[in-house]
């Protein structure tokens, strides 16, 4: 019997639900993806800035202040973000679920929390009320919620090289000769990037926001004229810092000549498993689904003690990734409760949404799972939440621009997640599109069916070549 880390409880970031399309019956993987290495510029660590014709580009709006150091910020902002990005997630999972149905389901919401607080922080008046209520922040978080995105963002940051040091550290000790792990293994970051329109001027006060809270400035694009290559440089980014397991975020169209800030935080997790399955037990099984009908997927296979619990409506298991750190938390409902009667009670106090404290022996059969979703919008969840005025022409976002007229044209999300006998693969990317409104000519509705003036002008000169009324327009004269 081979005994798994035992884990303290953990943060609920990434809430997976995967089914096979048409069904629900699976577990649904709840598992950490918060281990944000922001990035030193505004397009977040990795690829850095390009221009539209793909070469370095050097226009950035930024204030030259450090970046806030964890040492400085005090703990307890650290539990206020937590608290709330949790909140927004079961707040956001369970709209989105309802629009799903028994279709499959991938959601980060700590990478839309991350990347709407960096829109946040712009919102005046009643704009930022609205989605501070949506993302669950309290009424007085004021900037203390930047300080403890920011904390958590470079406290969970170490996780990668933490765990990867500890395989290697336990190697040595146990006189292993396994050859030395790959550190592209041993993955976890979150970065984010800020693009702005490079003709507008973009406040201090967001600036200095964006310095401290993500060591980030605003790279100018040229939205205006050139918005598909801005667009096709964001996808590039996305793509570079999610090892190209997310891919054109952006839709064509996406971005236009009224876009003038795109905010996109971009997260990449690959972990190997504490306890890695052995191939050679995988086998093909069959696999219920929502609606009765059977699939057969490959089944991963072992027997072996993990975090369990049975919250008397499901059976609850963690598996536990390398280090010790991070645990993909599986609840499976048990047979007659369905997923979604199961789910619709959720809340962050729930069972399925921690890791069970106590252990035992455990044979676990799971399906070996690869899902992409496309890119889907948050937004209709979004104002759900009660962030109405953002989509607005009401909007207020003269936080970032004192010039005003933005408001969120949409908020962008595109998920993967794939598990294998080795470990777990998931990379999620959120964009949050601000723009103006564009120019219309004004619309009216002209129906002449009663008597009228006509007149005709010369234009030119404003001469009044003709004038009278129809009373009647079926009255031919003579």
């Amino acid at each position: 019997m081979r005994r798994a880390v035992d884990l303290p409880a953990m943060l609920v970031a990434l809430v997976v639900t995967c089914g096979v399309s048409g069904g629900g019956g699976i577990a649904w993987f709840i598992g950490l993806l918060a281990g944000c290495s922001s990035a030193s510029s505004a397009r977040g660590a990795g690829a850095g800035p390009t221009g539209p014709d793909g070469g370095p580009s050097e226009q950035v709006a930024r204030v030259d202040i450090a970046r806030d150091p964890v040492s400085g910020i005090a703990p307890g902002n650290v539990d206020v973000a937590v608290a709330a990005n949790n909140a927004f997630a079961v707040d956001l999972y369970g709209r989105l679920e309802a629009d799903a149905g028994t279709g499959n389901l991938l959601v980060s919401p700590i990478s839309a929390s991350l990347a709407l607080t960096m829109a946040y922080a712009g919102a005046v008046g009643q704009t930022a009320t609205e989605m501070a209520t949506a993302l669950h922040f309290g009424p007085d978080a004021g900037s203390s919620i930047f300080d403890g995105q920011n904390a958590l963002d470079q406290t969970l940051t170490g996780h990668g090289a933490a765990a990867l040091a500890s395989v290697v550290q336990n190697n040595a000790q146990d006189g292993v000769d396994a050859g030395a792990p790959s550190p592209s293994d041993y993955e976890l970051q979150v970065v984010n990037s800020v693009w702005g329109e490079k003709t507008y001027t973009w406040s201090t006060p967001f600036l200095t926001i964006m310095a401290k809270s993500y060591g980030a400035g605003v790279y100018l694009e040229d939205f205006i004229n050139q918005p598909d290559e801005a667009r096709q440089a964001i996808d590039a980014w996305v793509g570079a810092e999610t090892d190209d397991r997310i891919e054109n975020l952006l839709p064509e169209g996406a971005i236009d000549s009224t876009t003038r800030m795109v905010l996109v935080n971009a997260i990449h997790l690959k972990f190997p498993w504490a306890n890695p399955f052995d191939p050679s037990t995988t086998q093909v099984g069959s696999f219920t689904r929502a609606d009765g009908t059977t699939v057969s997927p490959s089944f991963m296979n072992d027997t072996l003690t993990l975090p369990y619990k049975d919250d008397g409506q499901a059976q609850i298991v963690g598996l536990p990734l390398s280090g010790g750190d991070l645990s993909v938390v599986i609840a499976l409902p048990h047979e007659g409760t369905s997923l979604q009667a199961y789910e619709s009670p959720l809340s962050t106090g729930s069972a399925a949404l921690a890791q069970p404290s106590s252990t035992s022996d455990i044979t676990l059969s799971i399906p070996k799972v690869t899902f992409t979703s496309p890119t889907f919008s948050l937004k209709p969840a979004l104002q759900a939440m009660g962030m109405q005025v953002a989509f607005t022409p009401a909007a207020n976002f003269t936080g970032m621009y004192t010039g005003g007229g933005l408001y969120l044209f949409d908020v962008l999300q595109k998920t993967t997640i794939a598990m294998q006998e080795t470990g777990v693969e998931a990379a999620a990317a959120t964009a949050v599109l601000i723009g103006t409104f564009a120019a219309e000519s004004p619309s009216a509705s002209v129906i002449v069916n009663r008597p009228y003036l006509v007149a005709i002008i010369d234009v030119p000169t404003g001469a009044i070549l003709f004038l009278g009324q129809v009373e009647d327009p079926t009255a031919g004269g003579t």
